[in-house]
């Protein structure tokens, strides 16, 4: 049974946590260990808060997931683990979660209550209207990375608020292209809104969310970035080899996007996000 509530946690997806590092790397504030130690607590509320929206989210998707080929093995979906089990496991877990975000502050506390409640009226309602359960998902996103900025009390940019909301509109436009693909004529028994999608036009909506993120970036990297502009300017090719590449893969290999964790896989863009990363770290903090 513990391995079945560890699994209904999804471990493997708190890497979308890691956002909320953003404020406190983009605010040159790396090396501050408290504010360090802060953003640490936020990442483990982040994982504990999410973990008990997944186990909330199995129990009421249990029906449709057999209707996935993937999620169709989940605990609960698989009759693995009692729903009952999971409600109390999945109380645990917010109740860890907001006990551990009050200490943070109030401001951080509030980001998570709304948080949740946004992942909440998902479950229940947007999941099944069309473009707007993409645009709930991608707000939700855009939280963590605000939560980091009111963990540490920092100004919160609108370039983070626009970025992370492009970046998260990319990503989870091409998992429903890739989700819709897969399943083939079963897709809209998985869920609702396949019903209205199709790959054209969920293609074209994933060209358009990445044009419209690398145009953001340029935009930052010239007017935004507090940083030595020069380096920060020169990592625009590289985040545009990313963005196109990711849209490459998309097409290529759908489980890239459906589980968008596997891009770790590919080599390419592994080295292209370390390049970025050493060429904005450099223009950040030591130019």
């Amino acid at each position: 049974m513990l391995e079945e509530l560890i699994e209904i946690m999804r471990p493997k997806q708190w890497y979308k946590n890691l956002i909320i590092f953003a404020a406190i790397f983009f605010s040159k504030s790396i090396f501050n260990v408290q504010l360090l130690q802060l953003t640490a607590i936020g990442f483990v509320v982040l994982c504990f808060l999410s973990s008990g929206s997944y186990a909330l989210n199995d129990i009421m998707d249990a029906e449709a997931d057999r209707h996935h080929d993937k999620k169709k093995h989940r605990p609960i979906a698989s009759g693995r683990l009692n729903p009952f089990l999971a409600a109390v496991w999945a109380i645990l877990l917010y109740a860890a979660g907001f006990s551990l975000a009050w200490l943070v502050n109030s401001s951080f506390l509030a980001a998570c209550a709304i948080l949740v409640i946004l992942t909440q009226f998902y479950n229940i309602l947007f999941k099944n209207i069309a473009f707007a359960d993409i645009a709930i998902l991608s707000t939700n996103f855009m939280i963590r990375a605000v939560a980091g900025a009111l963990a540490i009390n920092v100004l919160i940019s609108p370039w983070l608020i626009l970025g992370t909301y492009l970046l998260a509109l990319f990503l989870g436009t091409a998992k429903r292209k890739a989700d819709l693909e897969s399943l083939g004529k079963k897709a809209a028994d998985y869920k609702k809104v396949f019903e209205t999608y199709t790959s054209e036009l969920l293609d074209n909506f994933l060209l358009m969310a990445g044009t419209l993120l690398f145009i953001t970036y340029c935009l930052y990297s010239f007017l935004g970035s507090s940083a030595h502009t020069v380096a920060i300017m020169a990592t625009i090719p590289v985040v545009f080899f990313l963005i196109f590449r990711y849209y490459y893969l998309t097409a290529k290999k759908q489980d890239i996007a459906r589980d968008p964790e596997n891009v770790f896989t590919d080599v390419q863009m592994v080295a292209g996000m370390l390049l970025w990363l050493i060429i904005f770290f450099l223009g950040t903090y030591i130019i």
